[in-house]
């Protein structure tokens, strides 16, 4: 019986899909004593043969594209030509599936309706992985179907009894699932779905190797218990085949720390486990050293080598009837460099309850990042240095953690989620870096800006609390005399002056718009895409207003949202009402179990897909109210577009935390805002460090303290979305293990750009739309927020917002030195199922309910 010491090991192929670690989450969770690793699909490995030898089994996983593209299933081709002294059980997923169909004599074509994040039901016979299960309620993510031209279904067959309807082969293959139009007919209610043909292959074995395959997604959120049960049964037909055959292939006595094998062509490959692994997370704590201190001189930054020995001074204090606009301007807020991320115009208790006013100096840190650039830029008051980002593995990013780990705090107030920190944004451009697609440099706006914000104001409207805080040390004189003259403080609020616009709105022309959604199409028809998030702008040119905060005033008074911001750094200006977190993470809490100190932080997504305006438009019609807008929500389509986002989110998230520490408490529920109606999804992950040593622990307690994902029961979802699935830790899997120290950075970095707008797979979403629209996208659908001295952190999505970028020779963008132009942003997501007008619809609501500001 495998073991911790010697697992069983599955070998996952990836194909650049977006839902790959949801894959090996089901793997390490529902199969025992399994651990998964994974490599590219495109991975250059001399023999392939040799290099399987370790493994029990192999994944080819999904992906987009098609099976006959040698670019889009690179290895996946060559399992299904092992000879029989290397053969071993192999499972294909969807395009691993369709590329086991193809090499035994079937065909894939495309069908007219693609299926995209909807949930169907499969029938069978009962039979090898089918075993013991009724019918099968799976997620199905394809555009294109596999067929076979050896009248495989006779006239009228499908309509006959599924108990009736006998098994079929079809050469070396014999065919196990199918997805039935008259199975369906209650489930999903799209009338495009009837032109594919009646019936569709699901799932097929080969008649004597042990190659197996399943269009369909059994690890999707959606997906019902039985999908998963069916890859059980896989497992355990797998392994009566390795039993059966195990003289032919070298599997036991092996150790995680050598080479993947003893040939040399192994070797050359220069894989081992410890490298392939996903769970290796590189430190850049390290680099520390050799950057910030040493790089910095002259401007005020602590060596790492000393840390950050300041505490958070803090006081408190009754709101009472001060407000949040009263508070920024006592603090001069509307002056030179500003940060707000406000939450008073829209509190929930569960989303935003928290305002964090930065009260910046003139000599504030500021750190300016170009794509393209291996240079950040540090400003401090007249001071500019540039630091190197080469000594840092993880460019951009590693610096940012390395520079939050050199600036950890002894604990303040543990009900305050922001004590000091960088606050700030992260632009899409930036974004796209993390996954390796290139944007052109640009001389613009830089696509990181983040200021030190050692004094700060933050405001608990849960609690009608006002706490002020500063991290400078000996700095309790400012805290007090903030503490006495901030409740004396006198408000006149300001008048939005009228904005003169030197020429009309430029709003996204139509018929451009719409035949971007005809390209966004026909990639998803294609495969290569699920689903695309194509975004547009407006641009508006006002007259100059070098203050732009009554500017700000009236769009929270239009737009009440929970993660509203003001942001001034240098010459960008960005004015938000974002009703979307993007992330969040706590602060880690640390337990003792023995000589061993175990840090847990629990990571947070808010997803947001499908929207309804509150007002429609036309004379005399009535608001929509909440049980409505439930309803139109309802759709498949509106389900679908939310359901893909929450699987590459799980995704994402699962590739830093680990398997069985990934859960959704909310899925698919209406929230309501001001002008909109919103789907949203919570995603919640449990990160965990695990460290012998027992020095300098950030906070212990005297128990465990589990996170909301572990303390949930394991429950499956239907295909309606409720109860929630809630996926639970196994004792075999290797993520409970110690691992290289990771935060909320690194969750950070493994999940931009935010899924809600790219589509998915990312990767190749994100590369398709960067073509299709043409130009930077810029501080839309990038991500503002702060990271906390104490080890959190929180991000929304920018959405609902506007722009401006001023350099030292004014506004290049503007039409001239006299005036300003504001960049609006919006989209929505084009899925196979999406109208022309009506996704032109949703972008203009979008856009209407930022731009009217302007009016």
């Amino acid at each position: 019986m495998p073991n911790r010491v010697n697992p069983s090991r599955i070998l996952l192929i990836d194909a650049y899909d977006s839902f790959s670690n949801n894959i090996i989450s089901l793997l390490e969770t529902r199969l025992e004593g399994v651990k998964v690793t994974t490599i590219k699909v495109d991975e250059e490995i001399p023999d392939l043969a040799i290099f399987l030898h370790p493994f029990d089994a192999v994944v080819a996983g999904p992906g987009p594209g098609h099976p006959g593209n040698r670019e889009d299933v690179g290895l996946i081709s060559q399992l299904w030509q092992l000879k029989d002294a290397n053969m071993l059980p192999i499972l294909g997923i969807c395009l691993g599936f369709q590329s086991l169909v193809t090499t035994f004599g079937g065909s894939v074509v495309r069908l007219p309706a693609p299926r995209h994040g909807i949930v169907r039901n499969v029938t069978h016979h009962s039979i090898s992985m089918f075993r013991g299960l009724g019918t099968i309620a799976p997620v199905q993510y394809h555009s294109l179907h596999a067929e076979f031209n050896h009248g495989a279904f006779a006239p009228g067959w499908s309509t006959v009894s599924t108990r009736a309807r006998p098994s079929i082969g079809v050469g070396e293959l014999e065919l196990l699932a199918w997805d039935f139009g008259v199975d369906n007919q209650e489930s999903t209610h799209i009338p495009e779905y009837e032109a594919n043909p009646e019936a569709i292959l699901m799932a097929v074995k080969h008649k004597t190797k042990p190659f197996y395959g399943v269009q369909f997604h059994p690890e999707s959120i959606c997906s019902d218990a039985s999908c998963r049960q069916m890859v059980a049964n896989w497992w355990s037909e797998a392994q009566q085949w390795n039993q059966r055959h195990k003289t032919r292939r070298f599997r036991r006595g092996f150790n995680d720390k050598t080479a993947v094998g003893p040939s040399s062509h192994a070797q050359e490959t220069s894989i081992n486990f410890r490298a392939i692994d996903r769970m290796e997370v590189q430190d850049d704590a390290r680099a520390v050293g050799e950057g910030i201190s040493g790089v910095l001189s002259g401007i005020r930054v602590p060596a790492p080598t000393t840390k950050f020995q300041a505490a958070v001074i803090s006081r408190s204090l009754p709101l009472n009837a001060l407000k949040v606009p009263q508070i920024c301007e006592f603090l001069k807020i509307e002056e030179g460099d500003a940060v707000l991320l406000d939450s008073e115009p829209h509190i929930r208790a569960d989303v935003g309850s928290y305002t964090v006013i930065g009260a910046l100096e003139q000599h504030s840190l500021r750190l300016d990042y170009h794509v393209g650039c291996a240079m950040i830029k540090a400003h401090q008051g007249d001071c500019i240095k540039l630091i190197d980002l080469r000594n840092y593995d993880n460019g951009v990013f590693g610096f940012l953690k390395a520079f939050m780990d050199a600036h950890r705090t002894t604990p303040g107030n543990p009900n305050v989620p922001f004590w000091g920190g960088l606050i700030g944004c992260i632009g899409y451009e930036a974004c796209l870096e993390t996954l390796s697609i290139k944007t052109s440099y640009r001389t613009g706006p830089p696509d990181i800006s983040f200021v030190f914000v050692e004094r700060s104001v933050v405001i608990d409207h849960g609690s009608q609390q006002i706490h002020i805080q500063s991290i400078k040390p000996h700095d309790d004189d400012w805290v007090s005399t903030m503490a006495s003259s901030l409740p004396t403080c006198a408000y006149a609020p300001q008048q939005v002056p009228s904005i003169a616009v030197d020429s009309a709105i430029i709003d996204p022309d139509v018929s451009i718009y719409k035949s971007k959604i005809r390209k966004c199409q026909e990639y998803i028809y294609s495969g290569d895409s699920y689903e695309l998030c194509l975004t547009n702008q407006a641009y508006i040119n006002t007259r100059c207003m070098p203050n732009a905060w009554p500017l700000y005033l009236k769009l929270r008074s239009l737009n009440a949202a929970p993660f509203s911001s003001y942001i001034r750094l240098g010459g960008l200006t960005l004015l938000s009402s974002s009703p979307e977190r993007f992330m969040r993470w706590t602060r880690p809490v640390a337990t003792l179990n023995g000589n061993t100190r175990e840090e847990r932080s629990t990571v947070q997504f808010r997803p947001i897909k499908g929207t309804v305006k509150r007002y429609p438009d036309g004379p005399d019609r009535p608001p929509i109210n909440l049980e409505q807008a439930t309803a139109l929500l309802s759709t498949p389509k509106e389900r679908a577009e939310n359901l893909m986002i929450v699987d590459l989110i799980r995704h994402d998230l699962h590739g830093v935390v680990g398997s069985g520490k990934v859960c959704v408490p909310k899925l698919m529920v209406v929230e309501e805002y001001a002008t909109l109606f919103q789907l949203v999804t919570v995603v919640e992950g449990t990160l965990i460090n695990q460290h012998a040593s027992l020095s300098n622990p950030p906070s212990l307690t005297a128990s465990s303290q589990s996170s909301a994902c572990n303390s949930r029961p394991h429950t499956p979802v239907s295909p309606a979305g409720s109860p929630e699935y809630l996926e639970t830790s196994d004792e075999y899997s290797p993520s409970c293990r110690a691992t290289a120290h990771k935060t909320g950075i690194d969750v950070l970095a493994a999940s931009l750009p935010p899924g809600s707008m790219t589509g998915a797979p990312k990767r190749r979403s994100c590369a398709l739309l960067h073509d299709i629209e043409g130009q930077a996208r810029g501080i839309y659908s990038g991500i503002v927020g702060y990271m906390d001295v104490g080890g959190g952190g929180d991000f929304s999505v920018v959405i609902r917002s506007a722009s401006r970028w001023k350099s030292d020779t004014g506004n290049n963008r503007a039409p001239s030195q006299n005036s300003d132009r504001w960049t609006v942003g919006a989209g929505g997501a084009i899925t196979s199922l999406s109208t022309e007008d009506g996704e032109w619809e949703e972008m203009m609501a979008k856009l209407t309910s930022t731009r009217r500001m302007f009016e």
